[in-house]
């Protein structure tokens, strides 16, 4: 069997590697390295190779029996590493040491804990770290590829997020380290190399998760979703951090601002075609901190055309286009969960018919609610319209 160890190489200086790192490292019959650790640490073993990603798990695999094996890793090896691509290496007895991580150095250098960061990776992923900024007051981004650390400030300032603290480091530890702070826009014209973290504070982020009163919202003349009907279908809907989710017929935004609280690690398509409804989900949108609403004004299914695949769709209204509407949903993702509201028994009556059409056994609810008012001295409940909550999946 072959001995792979992974050694957290923190962020490249030696003078940062741990004692024990240093010594396994002298000690293996070969090293593998990328380009960058190649440079830094190549001299502590003459036996050191530079090697890309793709290529590492073929590297080791040629290797033969009974050979002591280090693969150098920036950082730590358990936060966002190449560890994760090495746990089903064949023939192998692996093991892991760790290193000083981007985040640990970061946050000492700055003078502040790391105890309640949340961690956000946009290297080389298609993700945002937008949604984060949102819900939580600290985020901590590691950048780099398609997603510098400008990239990140200008998503940040073209959704409203200008007004936040930020905190970049480049080239930490580096001879070239520089640390820049300022708010989002401040630092709009600034530009970062690949090797680069963000500390980012929202002082006006909201809690994720929580539930809106219908007092919370601005109104205008738009119809809106009452609070218990949008709670039930935020709750049926078990929308999950990462959903990428629609709302069609989006309306004042509110149901679109509930269900952000819970897709707060993605994105939530607020589709409407009235101009007064998408005035409001913008002034919903800033209101209560949801900015990963995007506004779609437009007509459903076309203006679905140049979304991302949904996980979770609600369809609040239709106009007249239900059944193309699911079909556009179930054509970017078969597996959608779809939930539609209805007043009207026509309606419920269409909705029961375009699940089954497709396949879809539809769970049904009609929802009842009633709301104690007061009256001089007495309240009375006075009942508001039944609304039917109908959905499901292909899968269940």
């Amino acid at each position: 069997m072959k001995k792979v160890t992974v050694v957290g190489a923190g962020p490249g200086n030696p003078e940062l590697l741990t004692i024990q790192a240093k010594l396994h490292i002298k000690r293996s019959d070969i090293v593998f390295a990328t380009g960058r650790l190649f440079e830094k640490l190549g001299f502590l073993n003459q036996n050191t190779v530079r090697m890309t990603l793709s290529g590492l798990a073929h590297a080791v695999q040629a290797q033969p029996e009974n050979v002591d094996i280090t693969i150098l890793a920036s950082g730590d090896v358990g936060f966002y590493s190449i560890s994760s691509l090495l746990t089903e290496q064949r023939g192998c007895v692996l093991s892991f040491q760790n290193g000083l991580s981007s985040l640990q150095y970061f946050c000492a250098k700055l003078r502040v804990p790391y105890d309640d960061i949340k961690t956000v990776s946009v290297h080389g992923r298609d993700v945002s770290a937008l949604p984060s900024v949102c819900y939580h007051p600290r985020v901590f981004v590691l950048t780099g590829g398609h997603q510098k650390a400008h990239d990140v400030i200008c998503e940040l300032i073209s959704c409203g997020l200008g007004y936040v603290s930020v905190c970049v480091g480049e080239n930490l530890s580096d001879e070239t380290e520089r640390i820049v702070r300022g708010t989002a826009q401040e630092l709009s014209n600034e530009h970062f190399t690949d090797l680069a973290v963000m500390l980012v504070e929202n002082p006006a982020s909201v809690r994720a998760c929580s539930f809106l009163r219908d007092a919370d919202f601005v109104r205008g003349k738009v119809p809106m979703t009452k609070e218990a009907v949008r709670s039930l279908c935020v709750a049926r809907l078990g929308i999950t951090p990462t959903d990428v989710v629609y709302d069609i017929g989006a309306g004042t935004g509110s149901v679109a601002c509930a269900m952000a609280r819970f897709a707060c690690e993605s994105f939530v398509y607020a589709v409407e075609q009235n101009e007064d409804g998408i005035s409001l989900i913008h002034e919903n949108r800033q209101k209560l901190g949801a900015y990963n609403v995007k506004a779609i004004h437009g007509a459903a299914p076309e203006c679905l055309k140049g979304l991302p695949a949904p996980d979770k769709v609600f369809i609040g209204g239709s106009s007249g286009n239900l059944g193309s509407i699911i079909d556009a949903a179930l054509e970017k993702n078969p597996d959608a969960k779809i939930l539609a509201t209805a007043v009207t028994l026509e309606t419920q009556a269409e909705a029961l018919r375009c699940f089954s059409e497709r396949g879809i056994a539809a769970d049904a609810m009609c929802v009842n609610v009633s709301q104690a008012e007061p009256l001089g001295s007495y309240h009375l409940m006075k009942a508001q319209n039944p609304v039917w909550l109908i959905g499901g999946a292909r899968n269940g």
